[in-house]
């Protein structure tokens, strides 16, 4: 007798990994031959995305503990937020491995998926090795490209285009520090960053220009050289960033779309870890509650995935450097406290430097998005 599952998970990554540990009647396909590799991501995750799964960090996935992120400004200025362990980068084999042992649902490797339709209330997978699979729920936990968005949603998001090594360094890097380089000339929509990895190893990378390729040469030897020494590229990274789950359908027929499938990356920062996780468990969740249609109003709910974010995007990367300067010097008279920027003291401030003065509006609704933001996810 046939066997018909009742949810095929396309797709091994945080989001479908993480869907599978709810579900037990359940496939997981992945094209990969080995959970977790290659990686295309710098692998930084809060600590709060960890403790809203249930999940205890653990060294053997863990490479860094980040108690300080760095902000480094056109003018090179650097402004420090400070949060006891607040977030980590992980060893992200280790960690999907981790996620895959925890999983309920059956995983077979090799299995590229080439088409989806759905025939008499039920998905039909098809993989390159000729094999159909069948299910009554699909989720599209398959990345960036994903086939389920294509052939089932029929919905595009936007893409933006990175570069990333592991980079070994001469010159050890504070492990407990994560650096983020903003310069909206350079870097237009996007921003470059060092996320450490062990005492002399890091991600680098950046995102968000046109000449990815000259400008990741010019930061190494410019920025990352001055004060690291020489380097050694180790393993490329690269890859896209995708964000728009706020203006796609993300449930159709029995179908899902998590994770990076849906666009679901912050796309202020481009975190999509925990953001995958937690569409992951939705979609389970909704699923096993025999109501799969709350699972689109659910994620839609959710600060980190409101449109919202999108304009405060379109805000931020629109500031010109002066303007990303000045608020940096207000922020660097109150140590870095973000949250001193809707007082009125600082209001006060804002209005006698002038490129703030003309911006006004425009920072006050991206402070307004980023304190709901932060709620959720800080």
């Amino acid at each position: 007798m046939e066997k018909i599952f009742e949810t095929i998970i396309i797709g091994a990554g945080p989001a479908g990994l993480n869907a599978g540990r709810y579900l037990k009647n359940a496939l997981i396909l992945e094209q990969k031959e080995e959970i977790g590799r290659p990686i295309q991501c710098a692998e930084g995750l809060v600590k709060k995305a960890l403790d809203r799964e249930g999940i205890s960090p653990d060294p053997a996935w863990i490479s860094a503990v980040i108690d300080t992120a760095q902000f480094i400004l056109p003018n090179g200025k650097i402004i420090s937020l400070f949060s006891k362990r607040q977030g980590y980068i992980l060893d992200r084999m280790g960690f999907e491995k981790f996620l895959a042992k925890q999983s309920q649902a059956e995983i077979q490797l090799q299995k590229r998926v080439i088409d989806v339709k759905r025939e008499n209330n039920l998905w039909e997978v098809k993989t390159n090795k000729n094999e159909t699979f069948k299910s009554k729920y699909l989720i599209g936990a398959d990345g960036p490209f994903s086939i389920v968005r294509k052939k089932v949603f029929k919905e595009k998001v936007e893409m933006l285009s990175c570069i990333e090594y592991l980079v070994r360094l001469e010159k050890e890097v504070d492990t407990s520090i994560m650096k983020m380089y903003f310069d909206n000339k350079r870097f237009l929509n996007g921003y470059a960053w060092i996320f450490p990895k062990s005492k002399k190893m890091a991600n680098i990378g950046l995102g968000g220009t046109e000449n990815i390729q000259e400008e990741f040469k010019d930061f190494m030897e410019n920025t990352v050289k001055k004060d690291f020494g020489n380097f050694e590229l180790l393993e490329n990274k690269s890859g896209v960033v995708p964000w728009g789950a706020a203006k796609i359908k993300l449930y159709k027929d029995n179908a899902f779309l998590v994770g990076d499938a849906g666009g679901m990356p912050d796309p202020i920062f481009g975190g999509g870890i925990g953001n995958a996780m937690i569409s992951g468990r939705v979609a389970a969740e909704s699923i096993l509650s025999g109501n799969p249609q709350v699972y689109e109003l659910k994620i839609k709910s959710m600060p980190i995935f409101s449109q919202d974010l999108l304009s405060a995007q379109k805000i931020l990367y629109s500031f010109d450097n002066r303007v990303l300067n000045e608020i940096g010097e207000i922020l660097e008279k109150m140590g870095g406290n973000a949250f001193y920027l809707k007082t009125f003291p600082a209001l006060f401030v804002s209005f006698s430097k002038p490129n703030l003065r003309k911006n006004i509006f425009k920072i006050l609704k991206l402070l307004l998005i980023y304190y709901q933001y932060a709620s959720f996810e800080i």
